[in-house]
């Protein structure tokens, strides 16, 4: 059952759910803001693997760790006790004095605590008569613990279910009521419901769906029944909660840690890194708010702290330490301020927030797919608020819309890989930031080639870098050693295929990783950027490096023919994965002991689990050192940075808040942003976010400070071509001759 519970989190990561906003009507419910008492917590450090975890009215902290031992930990950060035990507890809920949990190896649930006290001699078997296949949530109160969870039955002993889905789906979830004393149940007269809760004021509830909506019940213990239910429109499919201080809290299977005030029904997104799928592993105290992070190594971290007057200050920690003091856990002030300014703790190296007076506008943002950005921390930041409008994929389209004047969009969110990019800036189609003294300035710091794409010929700042991404290899020095592999093998086209070649039969002594489509998809614009000119109009692909190129790529390989079809000389990370279960950020591409190389974006390095500037994150680059992707042909081509920018609409009738929220983001970029980015060409401003001194931090800072931007030039982005080659429908010829008959089609645009 352990295992189970485990494999859960990883097919839920890539799921997503939406929120709107607003009332439904239905009857409320009433919060005191104030009902609770306000504590602090001191440094307390929690070590990693936990499975479960529960405050007690003192402030106690009980674990259970992978090892199946006990842990018990004072707020006041004294030694933990340890507490042996044979037995593993997958979930833990407090009454009073009086600990629970569930045995997963008696599939038992137990009381951990006698009158207060704690040792391997008081667990008292309560309740072992129910058959449950998977616990969901467990609380208690008045002497009845009240399980959620998915009977075992004839059909589901192997399932796994995916909690976390966009929308509720029904896996036969029950409400246990359990006498505390007696061991005697019921089961509630409760359907759909997806977590419950009971409050630091007694108060017990659930959430649940029912007839297309999602509801938070108050439940009346004494008559058995639903007392009050409320619902906004913008709750969504909520895995785990805590109602407190008149807020629901909940974790979002696609916005992580959210917030929705019960009494205006605003949603905020707190964290968006955080996961905790199911168990009691979003829990309150005092004004704190705890998780164990399924995200994070299993983690227990302080994520939000609120005040008496419903102010919440946001807390995440990027390290193992539960505080709430305003110290990083070493006793170093962190400065950092919160929502309405509120102090908050945090990472001691991150950048201040901006001081700037507060605005209220709602700021329409065009972007197709991912926003790449957190909107809820541009909120956070400066009070605007951020409309998504979900823009075309079709490049006719959109510059038809730019041209037409769409009012409602302030902001475009573009990827410089398209054709329009130059279109836009060859019509001026734009509003010019060179008024901005945040923008100027921050322009003013960045590589050449940056400004160059950012700035017009007649000398507009006609847009920002959002984010970029570029393929790399990554290695290990002393594991290409072993096969005799050095870094200038890994530098060039021909020399990388021939290691490739090489490598090919030792299967299993080592890992390296690399995508063949992605790959070659950076071969082609490696090509357009270093061996032709659109502003000359000398544009070739009938060219024998070129044709070599498309000739090993795309032979002997269906590139669309499955998620896991890749070239036989290359090897994806998700090969490896199929058939077993990694952690987020740490697959076996990330396995020190065994990768030797792996040719991927930045990102896909950099992302994972940590925040931009944390502990975590500089660790990343920690044993690993950086090549630019390998030369086609000659050492002296340019890498090829792909990059996402943003640009003001002309016909926006709030340019000037539109203007000031892009300067909000490059002010608060990495916290905003979310992603790695090498825009800058002053070393000072990565010391915050790096330790500039690792060797792979020199080997990035050089790649990008010699690369250029890509610029896509053909409006016919379609490859079928390829796949028709790949199908023996058209010769090699005819497949060169329509990729050059779409860059000349760009040409003539």
């Amino acid at each position: 059952m352990k295992t189970k519970k485990v494999l859960l989190f990883f097919m839920v990561l890539a799921l997503f759910c939406g929120c709107g906003n607003g009332r439904s009507g239905e009857k409320g419910i009433e919060f005191d803001r104030s009902s609770y008492e306000r504590a602090d917590f001191q440094a307390i450090s929690i070590q990693e693997g936990i499975e479960a975890f529960a405050l007690n009215e003192d402030g106690m902290i009980f674990c259970s760790g992978a090892d199946a031992k006990l842990y018990v930990y004072a707020k006041d950060g004294g030694d933990k006790e340890e507490i042996p035990s044979s037995s593993f507890y997958g979930n833990i809920c407090v009454d009073g004095k009086n600990v629970y949990a569930y045995d997963y190896d008696q599939s038992a649930i137990v009381q951990l605590t006698d009158n207060g006290e704690v040792s391997s001699e008081s667990v008292r078997v309560v309740q072992n008569s129910i058959s449950l296949h998977t616990i969901r949530n467990m609380v208690a109160t008045n002497g009845k613990i009240y399980v959620l969870a998915i009977p075992f039955t004839a059909d589901n002993t192997e399932t796994l279910f995916m909690f976390g889905a966009q929308e509720f789906e029904d896996y036969g979830e029950q409400v246990y009521c359990i006498d505390a004393q007696s061991g005697e149940h019921s089961i509630l007269d409760l359907e759909h419901i997806t977590a419950e809760y009971r409050s630091e004021d007694g108060r017990l509830f659930f959430y649940g769906w029912q007839e297309d909506k999602y509801y938070l019940y108050e439940y009346d213990t004494e008559k058995e029944k639903v007392s009050q239910k409320l619902n906004f429109a913008d709750m969504g499919n909520l895995l785990n909660i805590v109602v407190e201080g008149g807020y629901l809290f909940g974790i979002s299977s696609s916005d992580g840690l959210i917030s929705i005030d019960l009494t205006t029904g605003e949603k905020l997104t707190w964290a968006s890194g955080v996961y905790a799928m199911f168990g009691n592993d979003l829990q309150f105290y005092q004004g704190n708010l705890f998780v164990r992070n399924m995200a994070e190594s299993q983690k227990i971290l302080q994520v939000l702290a609120v005040d008496k007057e419903g102010k919440i200050a946001e807390t995440v920690r990027d390290s193992n330490v539960v505080v709430a003091d305003g110290t990083d856990g070493d006793g170093h002030n962190t400065g950092e301020t919160g929502h309405d300014g509120q102090e908050v703790s945090g990472n001691d190296t991150a950048p201040q927030p901006t001081k700037r007076p507060k605005r209220n506008e709602t700021i329409g943002v065009s972007a197709g797919g991912n926003l790449q950005f957190n909107p809820d921390r541009i909120r956070y930041f400066s009070g605007m608020k951020t409309k998504v409008i979900q823009q075309s994929l079709d490049q006719d389209a959109v510059i038809a819309e730019l041209m037409a004047g769409n009012p409602d969009v302030d902001i475009y969110l573009l990827p410089h890989g398209w054709a329009l990019t130059q279109r836009l800036k060859e019509l001026g189609i734009y509003v010019p930031l060179n008024g901005s003294e945040t923008i100027s300035g921050y322009m003013g710091k960045c590589f050449g080639y940056i400004q160059d794409a950012a700035t017009n010929e007649n000398g507009d700042i006609w847009m920002i870098p959002i984010y970029e991404s570029c393929q790399m290899t990554w290695y290990i020095p002393e594991n290409i050693q072993k096969f005799d592999i050095t870094p200038e093998d890994l530098t060039s086209l021909d020399s990388y295929i021939a290691v490739l070649e090489r490598l090919h039969d030792k299967m299993g002594e080592y890992h390296y990783y690399n995508n063949a489509d992605i790959f070659w998809l950076e071969c082609d614009s490696r090509y357009e950027v270093n061996y032709n000119n659109y502003e000359t109009g000398e544009v070739r692909f009938d060219t024998e490096l070129y044709r070599g190129l498309a000739d090993f790529f795309w032979s002997g390989w269906e590139r669309y023919g499955s998620a896991y079809a890749n070239h036989p000389l290359f090897f994806m990370a998700l090969q490896q994965t199929r058939d077993s279960v990694t952690t987020l950020g740490e697959t076996p591409d990330f396995d020190r002991d065994s990768v030797i190389f792996k040719t991927i974006s930045i990102s896909e390095h950099l992302i994972s689990t940590a925040k931009v500037g944390s502990n975590k994150f500089r660790k990343l680059l920690e044993g690993w050192r950086v090549l630019p992707f390998p030369n086609l042909q000659s050492d002296s081509e340019q890498a090829v940075i792909k990059m996402m920018y943003a640009m003001v609409n002309p016909y926006s009738r709030q340019q000037e808040a539109a203007i000031e929220y892009l300067e909000v983001m490059l002010e608060n970029q990495a916290d905003v942003v979310e992603w790695p980015a090498f825009f800058r060409e002053d070393m000072a401003y990565y010391e915050q976010y790096y330790d500039v001194s690792v060797p792979a931090f020199q080997d990035l800072y050089g790649i990008f400070r010699n690369a250029d931007v890509y610029y896509g030039h053909s409006w016919d982005t379609s490859t079928d071509y390829i796949v028709e080659y790949q199908q023996g429908l058209i010769s090699l010829d005819e497949a060169i001759e329509r990729r050059q008959r779409h860059a000349v089609m760009g040409l003539e645009e």
